[in-house]
């Protein structure tokens, strides 16, 4: 193998040649390993180097066997050891060391605690009998105690473990390394070089020929490893729930662990599946017989607490905090800042938006921030845009946050996240539901606003965001922000409106109502009484929903409030109408209509109207419901409501559907399913039964094929949108309709709403 052509030599000594290559890099190698060295004229034309001869005086006939011990009870990782696997050589001859290629090299990287080590280490053991020429492992201390090893000292070892003496070891760096490079070239050694922070202090380190194979682990991306050094990354996330229940299983054992079942569960959530964490928890565990999971859960139960409980002892490398600490410590002033703000985040996960709002930067500053926390494994990316803490490290910031920032800097950072939230909120609220009524809440605008125009976007920002809008709204209510906490509540009609979240529209119009309570805002209220009401009537809950609106009604009677007077007259009214009581329904409905009339933009006129129209049709008298109806249309246009422009218009089908005029009702439900494909919101109602009446009436004039193929798609519907019962009566209804002989003609009028 030829190693490089020198152009001049100076001096062979002492089992040394030292010499000056092509590139002006002085290098010492070992002469006695020196095969077919032609020397001309004074000048060496090349040399050849083989591991397989005979070895130079002062190197020892040693195979080094560096890696220390590993954990007995490894579990997971199956992906992460069947990838590590793929770089094993497939031709261990001789030969083959010596072939063209590129050295292996696997970079492992992942936050602090996620088991990095651990895995390279149980790796490396498993196959290092695949490398007869010795394994090599240094800890560089990049993260942890003392201060981090130098590739001078990583060169230092090596060169001693492959057995060469102190007093021939080169003074450089760059000699260093190219005798280790000369002593690998042509032989199969495993290295492992854990706990890296750079690529600088690899580089040094790695070997100059194939046959060798190199697995480094870092808190550190490595990017530039990958880059310019050809190295396949692998990136450990947390432990999956299997594999951390297994782990935590493995230490205490499989009958302390069945014994406690729910709390060995609750143990693996509280400890964020970190695989530091776990072991920690469950050695103190297994440690104490006396000591149950539960206890310990308790222990961790509370955020600041748990990195306290997860921190004891003396030995820094298995404290959560400590570790946590040494990649704090690497991150710069700005990293360290926007990383300590991000902790304060409410949600489960970050956009660079949201991020810049809690930091006070613009979405690059923001996103740069983000990218480099990521890159340091400080936080992950879970999307182009948006990142996630684990709840450890989340818990870990929140405590920064709080140990460098006064209550006043905190609450400003809180501030600007809130109302950046509540904006962004009430912004897409208003594209999707432009008739609906809105307190008057004015709000700091964000210094960066969202660009939101229409409502494909506003729909899928606030599903996006949802369970970062719930938690936003909690931590505005829970800090007595009542401003915040109302606009955000208001902006949540989305979780109605699109299905299967009436619960959480519960829970959300609930706390909004308790704040309103705490705060004395007394139109407040009324307000979410009102919704509460309606939530509780899309739950089904009759006698509950009777009682909040109840007391919505009462409030807006001494407020005065024309608009919340109507509005729960008409949620009164609906609950008897839901429990087919349109009797009852039908006087509070024309008590509520005339004073709908200009409470607003005609929103609550329009939904009054609608309802009278469902009633009427209810009791049979077709053209009064037509009336209502046709009135509740035009303002439903006039104020730009299009889901109710689509439910009105189904209304308005079934009612001339029951006159007969099947043409008429077939016409209404394909204007009611385009009107309703063109909004998100309300899909059952504006979508989905339509198209189930539609699919009636063209099976009742002998359109049976284009019947069914709507009945298909309405069951889609109602299934996608978290009403699987309705879609199950209309497959009932098809299996039914398949093995009945196929009508060709009209037959008499349908007497059921249902297929």
């Amino acid at each position: 193998m030829v190693l490089r052509r020198i152009v001049a030599w100076s001096r062979l000594n002492g089992g040394m040649l030292a010499c000056v290559d092509n590139a002006g890099i002085h290098n010492e190698i070992a002469a006695a390993d020196l095969r077919g060295a032609v020397v001309q004229a004074g000048t060496i034309q090349h040399v050849t180097l083989t591991g397989h001869g005979p070895r130079p005086a002062g190197l020892a006939a040693v195979v080094p066997r560096q890696l220390p011990g590993t954990v007995r009870d490894f579990t997971g990782r199956a992906d992460h050891v069947a990838t590590l696997d793929t770089v094993l050589p497939t031709d261990t001859t001789p030969e083959a060391a010596d072939a063209p290629g590129a050295v292996v090299i696997t970079a492992i990287d992942g936050t602090g605690g996620i088991g990095k080590t651990t895995l390279a280490v149980w790796w490396a053991h498993r196959v290092q009998h695949q490398f007869p020429d010795g394994t090599l492992h240094v800890n560089l201390r990049g993260y942890g105690p003392g201060d981090p090893a130098t590739p001078d000292d990583a060169l230092d070892g090596f060169l001693r473990a492959l057995g060469v003496s102190a007093e021939a070891i080169p003074v450089s760096v760059d000699t260093k390394a190219a005798m280790f490079r000369s002593l690998l070239a042509g032989r199969r050694v495993l290295l492992v070089l854990d706990n890296a922070n750079h690529p600088e202090q690899i580089r040094p380190l790695l070997p100059g020929s194939p046959g060798c194979v190199v697995v480094v682990t870092s808190r550190d991306s490595l990017t530039g490893l990958v880059i310019t050094d050809g190295a396949q990354r692998i990136t450990l996330d947390l432990l999956s729930e299997t594999e951390a229940h297994d782990l935590v299983t493995g230490i205490l054992g499989p009958a302390r662990a069945g014994a406690e079942p729910a709390a060995v569960a609750e143990l693996v959530r509280l400890c964020a599946r970190l695989p530091l964490a776990l072991r920690i928890a469950a050695t103190r565990i297994a440690a104490s017989p006396q000591v149950t999971v539960a206890e310990v859960v308790t222990d961790l139960a509370d955020d600041r607490a748990r990195l306290d409980a997860l921190s004891r002892g003396v030995d820094e490398r298995t404290a959560v905090r400590a570790v946590f600490d040494y990649s704090y410590q690497r991150l710069t002033a700005d990293q360290a800042r926007l990383f300590r703000r991000l902790g304060l985040h409410p949600g489960p996960e970050i956009s660079v938006h949201a991020a810049g709002a809690v930091a006070d930067l613009d979405p690059h500053q923001a996103r740069q921030g983000l990218l480099e926390l990521a890159d340091a494994h400080m936080i992950t990316a879970v999307g182009r845009r948006r990142f996630r803490f684990h709840d450890l490290l989340r818990a870990y910031a929140a405590e920064r946050a709080h140990q460098h920032h006064d209550a006043a800097e905190r609450d400003g950072a809180l501030d600007g996240l809130l109302c950046w939230y509540a904006h962004t909120a009430a912004t897409c609220d208003t594209l999707l539901f432009p008739a609906n009524h809105r307190f008057s809440y004015q709000l700091r605008p964000p210094a960066h606003p969202l660009p939101m125009t229409d409502d494909a976007s506003a729909s899928t920002w606030l599903e996006t965001e949802r369970d970062n809008l719930l938690a936003a709204l909690r931590h505005a209510a829970s800090h007595d922000r009542f401003h915040h906490t109302f606009v955000l509540a208001e902006a949540t009609r989305f979780l109605s409106a699109w299905g299967g979240r009436q619960e959480e529209r519960l829970e959300v119009c609930s706390v909004a109502v308790d704040a309103a309570t705490r705060s004395g805002d007394r139109h407040a209220q009324a307000r979410f009484h009102d919704l509460r009401g309606s939530a509780l009537y899309f739950l089904h809950r009759w006698d509950e929903a009777v009682s909040e609106t109840q007391l919505a009604f009462a409030l807006a009677q001494e407020l005065g409030d024309r608009f919340r007077y109507a509005s729960s007259l008409n949620n009164l009214a609906r609950i008897h109408l839901a429990q087919d009581d349109a009797t009852t329904a039908i006087p509070l409905f024309e008590q509520a209509l005339p004073v709908a009339k200009g409470a607003d933009s005609g929103h609550i006129e329009a939904a009054v109207a609608h309802n009278l129209c469902i009633a009427h049709t209810r009791l049979g008298d077709y053209q009064r419901a037509l009336e209502y109806g046709e009135h509740s249309l035009a303002l439903r246009r006039q104020c730009g409501n299009r889901p109710g422009e689509a439910e009105v218009l189904h209304q308005l089908a079934r009612a001339v559907r029951e006159l007969g005029e099947y043409p008429r009702a077939i016409d209404l439900c394909q204007n009611a399913v385009t009107v309703g494909r063109s909004t998100p919101a309300w899909p059952i109602d504006t979508v989905a039964e339509p198209l189930e009446t539609l699919a009636q009436c063209l099976h009742h004039t002998g359109r049976t094929t284009d019947a069914i193929a709507h009945w298909q798609e309405a069951a889609a519907v109602f299934d996608h949108y978290g009403e699987p019962q309705r879609a199950e009566q209309i497959r009932d209804h098809l299996r039914t309709l398949s093995e009945a002989p196929r009508r060709t003609g009209p037959a008499g009028p349908a007497t059921s709403h249902s297929p």
